[in-house]
């Protein structure tokens, strides 16, 4: 917002973590585009990043590098538009923030993938799975990751998870709940086995 306040959400960076971890035990390479987070995968080429369009740069830079894009990161949608210093209180009953859409990574890795496996995930209020459906279509993913966030103890910055995970046309392919550990595990196993590694 500011050069001293941002808007952020509660994202722990904890499944990103397990995933990179499942994947080096694959035997795989990670390159860990990450924000703020103090889970760190021992082993994996790190890159931090502190926005939207610094992940989007990041991604573009290393993305040729990669055979496999598991966009797991809590990414805003929108921005705020940079204001120089901190916001003054003193004379003001409230302010109006204009936000602008973010550059969407993982469509733009979809339409740039070639022979990568792209895997996209969709953090979701409810147990509707359309709105998922919809991204592997509209981003050309090869699957997709849905977690409901709006179950109490589950999602951002818990250590469990209850997700359904899509392949490219739609189909339910493994649905559960277990600790965000186990659950990288099996995803990365489905994405090993799709990609033929």
């Amino acid at each position: 917002m500011d050069d001293v306040r941002y808007i952020s959400n509660p994202s722990s960076g904890k499944t990103g973590y397990h995933l990179a971890k499942a994947a080096m035990a694959h035997g795989a390479h990670v390159i860990f585009i990450t924000g703020k987070s103090p889970y760190l995968p021992f082993g994996a080429e790190i890159i931090n990043v502190t926005s939207a369009s610094d992940m989007m740069r990041e991604v573009k830079n290393n993305f040729k590098r990669a055979d496999i894009i598991a966009g797991a990161a809590a990414v805003g949608d929108f921005t705020p538009g940079r204001i120089k210093g901190k916001i003054k209180r003193e004379g003001k009953e409230g302010i109006t923030l204009e936000l602008k859409p973010t550059e969407d990574i993982m469509a733009w890795a979809g339409k740039n993938k070639g022979k990568k496996t792209i895997v996209g995930y969709s953090a979701e209020s409810g147990r509707d799975l359309s709105g998922a459906k919809r991204k592997i279509k509209s981003k050309n993913l090869d699957m997709i990751v849905y977690n409901d966030i709006s179950k109490e103890g589950l999602g951002f910055d818990s250590d469990e998870n209850e997700i359904t995970i899509m392949d490219k046309k739609g189909r339910t392919v493994f649905s559960g709940r277990n600790s965000k550990e186990k659950l990288a595990g099996i995803i990365m196993d489905l994405i090993f086995k799709k990609a033929g590694k």
